[in-house]
């Protein structure tokens, strides 16, 4: 993510830079082509780049233009012939112009996003030794600089040599003091170093040097908010919003926040203005989803989940957010199907729903169908069998209450333990409430005094209990 934004911001400077063809009837569809670059619209780069080089197959702007929008596609999509035909433009942009050091930065990009998306070390290494190349020319401006050593820092960054990384970032910014890039590369450096107060001193820096930009304000925000720092982040994402009304990312981050300071109104709110800017992205609409979903909101979370499926069908944590709305609205059969989908697309990662699946399918009148779903765990030895299984189990009446608790209290990680006795007494409660047992109610509020907020289970009890924060 990193690379990318960086290459939207650098590649769209570089171009300015570039001297127009001799060719009038040409200028208005550059013009367009760039401006889509600029924007973000990659694929209406590519096709306007692609008229242009149908009339002049030498324009060396426009082929420039379609590299660097294929490389961008294909690191969104994660699609190698995407990017291997950018790095073929840039190449082909090179020869044809010439000296122009920019057309030098989709393939540096491409060659070590191949590498991360294929793991293979030698396109990075290819990309250390163009960059040198680069690097030795004479007429280098500092921006142009800055560009290429950013570009060799991501080479190194995947090579895991972090200091060399560190290097190359900090040459960048003394070379261009306004590469925004560099900054974020640097601090994400001194975060995987295990160095917060550098890379809080590297966000600010940034701050200070580019106080006018919006990106530097929001990803100091979005560092101060992982580091337990809410009111201090708010501030950043605020004057990130004060500088462009309609940065969708920062509204979100925002509300992202205020969601975990217990502000649920004023963080949908700020999730639905991101929606209104950016409707057609998928996880604008899964975060309003869980934000009226903690509101006790099913049905419009229920929206936003399928909302977020048509987005982006192939998403098992999607399905899996839709399966506990409709759980939670006591559509037990629609919950079973969604965490079946979800399931079936990601079966490794999406085992924890096991239990989920077992207790829709008794809740929705199938406990005859809960034997297929716990036959893998039935079928572990006791001494192989971890949490998941043991929640299956008891849910198929294979266990009891007191061995679901007995294998709560082995677990040494105190946080894993918290998480696991939340779980435990939410099924007792369901398991209780369903045999008419009144005591299930002290079981429900057992689960909310762990206060695992981020579990289903916690808020399965909110709902049982109908506690919901406004």
């Amino acid at each position: 993510m990193l690379a990318r934004i960086l290459i939207v911001l650098v590649l769209c400077a570089g171009t300015s830079t570039v001297a127009a063809q001799p060719n009038p009837e040409h200028e208005k569809l550059r013009a367009d082509t760039k401006a889509a670059y600029e924007e973000g619209d990659f694929e209406e780069t590519k096709e306007l780049a692609n008229k242009i080089l149908a009339q002049n197959p030498k324009d060396h702007v426009a082929m420039y233009l379609r590299a660097s929008a294929k490389v961008e596609l294909g690191v969104l999509k994660h699609d190698v012939k995407e990017i291997r035909e950018g790095i073929e433009d840039s190449r082909e942009s090179i020869k044809i112009g010439g000296s122009e050091i920019n057309y030098y930065l989709p393939y540096l990009y491409g060659m070590v996003s191949l590498a991360t998306i294929e793991d293979k070390k030698e396109h990075a290494n290819v990309a250390l030794t163009v960059a040198k190349t680069v690097l030795g020319k004479p007429t280098l401006t500092g921006e142009q600089r800055a560009n290429v050593l950013y570009q060799r820092a991501q080479a190194y960054l995947y090579l895991k040599d972090l200091n060399a990384a560190i290097s190359d970032y900090q040459d960048a910014i003394k070379s261009f003091p306004g590469h925004i890039g560099s900054y974020m590369g640097l601090a994400h450096c001194y975060i995987i170093d295990g160095k917060p107060d550098k890379a809080l001193a590297t966000f600010t820096s940034a701050v200070e040097t580019l106080p006018d930009n919006k990106l530097v304000h929001n990803n100091r925000g979005l560092f101060l908010q992982q580091q337990g720092k809410p009111q201090e982040a708010l501030k950043d994402f605020n004057k990130a919003i004060a500088l462009d009304g309609e940065f969708a990312t920062a509204y979100t981050n925002r509300g992202f926040t205020l969601q975990g300071q217990g502000q649920l109104a004023e963080a949908e709110a700020d999730f639905t203005k991101a929606i209104s800017l950016m409707p057609e992205n998928p996880l604008f609409a899964s975060l309003r989803g869980t934000c009226r979903l903690s509101q006790g909101n099913t049905a419009g979370a229920i929206e936003d989940y399928t909302k977020a499926i048509q987005l982006n069908p192939q998403n098992p944590v999607a399905h899996a957010d839709l399966g506990f709305a409709k759980f939670f609205s006591r559509d037990f059969a629609g919950a079973f199907t969604a965490f079946d989908e979800s399931t079936k697309i990601d079966a490794n990662v999406m085992r924890y729903l096991s239990p989920w699946k077992a207790w829709s399918l008794v809740l929705s009148g199938r406990p005859d169908a809960v034997a297929e779903v716990a036959e893998a765990s039935a079928s572990k030895p006791e001494k192989d069998r971890d949490w998941i299984d043991e929640q299956v189990l008891f849910l198929n009446g294979k266990i009891s209450e007191k061995e679901l608790v007995e294998f709560v209290n082995k677990t040494p990680d105190p946080k894993l333990k918290s998480a696991q006795m939340c779980e435990a007494y939410y099924f007792i409660a369901e398991r209780r409430l369903q045999a008419n047992d009144k005591t299930n109610v002290r079981f429900y509020e057992e689960v909310l005094k762990t206060k695992e907020t981020q579990l289903s289970a916690y808020r399965g009890a909110q709902f049982a209990l109908k506690t919901f924060s406004k």
